[in-house]
C-alpha cells in the first residue's frame, strides 16, 4: 500500500530505485470480501510485509460513525492508527453496500493529505479516499489519523459497511518490514435494528456461525427474561430471531435473554457464509429487519465491565514446579467506581509457568494454527489452545502462554489475531 508499493513495482519491472509516490497508493486494496458478484479485495500484504495482515502491535480505529443513518446524512469520518517506531502510515478506505456495490459519497476535507480515486476492472464503480505522500507523516510520533466526510445515498440502501486497510510502514523506503491493518464497521438504515457481536458490542461488519450476538431495538419484547433451561429456548418474552442465510434457508435462532430493547442470540449452526437476514419477531410479527455479513471467522473477546473493553472476561492458570495448578483472578470489583478493575499479576518465581485463559464469541471455526497470533504487551505469546469452550454455548475459549519479560510492565494490551482478523483489544496488569 502506499507509495512504497507503486514504487517497488516500478523497480521491479525497471531495475532502477525510485522515489515514492506522490500520488498515493493503488486503490482496491481495503482487503473488503466478497459480495454480491464482485470478488474479494486484496489487501496491501501483497507487496508489504512480511508480517500477517492485522498480526502487529498496532491500534487503528474507525471513529465518527454512528449505529444507523439517515438518507442524504453528512457523516464527519477518522481513521486513526497508532504503532510506535513507524516512519510512515498510509490508508485507504470506502463505503459500501451489501452487494458490494458503492454507497454514499466521500469528500475529501484535507485536500493536501487525501484524495479520491476510483476502482478499476473488477471494481470499478467503487471510490476510495487514500492517502496523498504530505499524510503519510506521523503526527505526533508513532500516531496518524485522516479525516473525511462522507454523505449517505438519498434513499436507504440498507445495510452500508466501510472498509479500511492501513499501511504502519517503518519509512525507509522499502516494503519489506512494513505492517498491514484493516477493520470495518458498518451502519443500518434508521429505523432497523443494529446487530453486533455479544462480546466486543462493535458493528464489525461481520458474524459468525455459533457466535453470540446482540440485537438492539425497540419494542423487542414483552418484558425482561433469561434462558433458564438447555438446550436454549428460541422463543422469551414474546421475542424470537429469525436467520435467513444467503442461501435462502431460514433458521430460529437460540436466546439467552430478551429484553424491549435487545435480545442476546446464537448465530444458527449450519448459518451459510455469506448476507443474511436477521429478522426480530415479536408475538410471531416480525417488527425489524436488519442485514449481516457472516463469514468462518469474527473473533471478539468478552470483558468483565460488558463493555468490550478494558479488563478480559478472564482468568489467570499458575502452575507450580510441582506441576499443581491454581485458579487466580485478572479482575476485582471496585465498589466506589462501580467497575471491575485489573488486578495487578504477580508472575512468581522462575519455575511458575502462568496462563491467560480468555473467553470471546466467533474463533471456534479458525482455519490454520500458522494464521493465529497473540501479542501481550506487544510481545508474541504462544497460544496453547484457541477453539470451543466447551460446555457453554457460543463461548470460546483462548489459552495463552505469558512471557516472563512481561513483569512490571503494568497495564499493557491483549491482541487476538485470528486468520487476518483482529478481535477487539483489552488489558491487563503486571507488577
Amino acid at each position: 500500500m502506499g507509495g512504497l508499493a507503486l514504487a517497488a513495482i516500478f523497480q521491479a519491472l525497471t531495475g532502477s530505485a525510485v522515489q515514492a509516490n506522490v500520488t498515493g497508493p493503488p486503490s482496491s486494496r481495503t482487503g473488503a470480501p466478497n459480495l454480491g458478484v464482485i470478488a474479494a479485495e486484496p489487501n496491501c500484504t501483497a507487496c508489504h510485509g512480511p508480517f500477517l495482515v492485522n498480526g502487529g502491535p498496532g491500534e487503528i480505529s474507525l471513529s465518527g460513525l454512528p449505529p444507523v443513518y439517515t438518507p442524504g446524512q453528512e457523516i464527519a469520518v477518522t481513521v486513526s492508527i497508532t504503532q510506535s517506531g513507524r516512519g510512515r502510515f498510509g490508508f485507504e478506505a470506502m463505503a459500501l453496500e451489501d452487494l458490494g456495490r458503492r454507497a454514499g459519497e466521500l469528500r475529501v476535507t484535507e485536500a493536501t493529505r487525501t484524495r479520491l480515486v476510483e476502482g478499476q476492472g473488477a471494481f470499478g464503480g467503487r471510490q476510495y479516499i487514500q492517502h496523498l505522500q504530505p499524510g503519510t507523516t506521523p503526527n505526533p510520533p508513532g500516531q496518524n489519523s485522516w479525516s473525511f466526510l462522507w454523505r449517505a445515498p438519498a434513499q436507504s440502501v440498507g445495510r452500508v459497511t466501510f472498509y479500511v486497510a492501513v499501511n504502519a510502514a517503518d519509512g525507509t523506503g522499502g516494503t519489506g518490514n512494513d505492517y498491514i491493518y484493516t477493520t470495518s464497521q458498518s451502519l443500518q438504515p434508521a429505523g432497523s435494528p443494529v446487530t453486533a457481536s455479544a462480546a466486543s458490542l462493535v458493528q464489525t461488519g461481520s458474524l459468525t456461525v455459533e457466535s453470540i450476538a446482540t440485537l438492539f431495538g425497540a419494542n423487542l419484547s414483552d418484558g425482561v427474561a433469561a434462558a433458564a433451561t438447555t438446550p436454549l429456548p428460541v422463543e422469551l418474552a414474546g421475542a424470537k430471531i429469525r436467520v435467513r442465510d444467503q442461501a435462502g434457508v431460514e433458521r430460529d435462532a437460540s436466546l439467552f435473554f430478551a429484553a424491549p430493547s435487545q435480545i442476546n442470540y446464537l448465530i444458527p449452526r449450519g448459518t451459510g457464509n455469506g448476507i443474511a437476514t436477521i429478522s426480530a419477531l415479536r408475538n410471531g410479527t416480525v417488527i425489524g429487519s436488519a442485514t449481516q455479513l457472516i463469514e468462518t471467522v469474527a473473533p471478539a473477546l468478552f470483558t468483565a465491565n460488558a463493555t468490550g473493553q478494558g479488563v478480559p472476561a478472564a482468568v489467570l492458570l499458575r502452575r507450580n514446579a510441582a506441576g499443581q495448578d491454581r485458579i487466580e483472578p485478572v479482575t476485582a470489583f471496585n465498589s466506589t467506581t462501580g467497575r471491575y478493575e485489573a488486578v495487578p499479576l504477580d508472575l512468581g518465581p522462575v519455575s511458575d509457568q502462568v496462563f491467560l485463559i480468555a473467553f470471546g464469541s466467533g474463533f471456534r471455526n479458525r482455519v490454520a494454527n500458522n494464521n493465529i497470533a497473540c501479542l501481550i504487551g506487544e510481545v508474541e505469546s504462544e497460544v496453547l489452545f484457541l477453539g470451543a469452550q466447551g460446555s457453554l454455548e457460543g463461548v470460546d475459549q483462548l489459552n495463552v502462554r505469558i512471557p516472563r519479560n512481561l513483569a512490571g510492565r503494568g497495564e499493557v494490551p491483549v491482541q487476538l489475531n485470528v486468520n487476518g482478523k483482529r478481535a477487539n483489544t483489552v488489558t491487563i496488569n503486571f507488577r
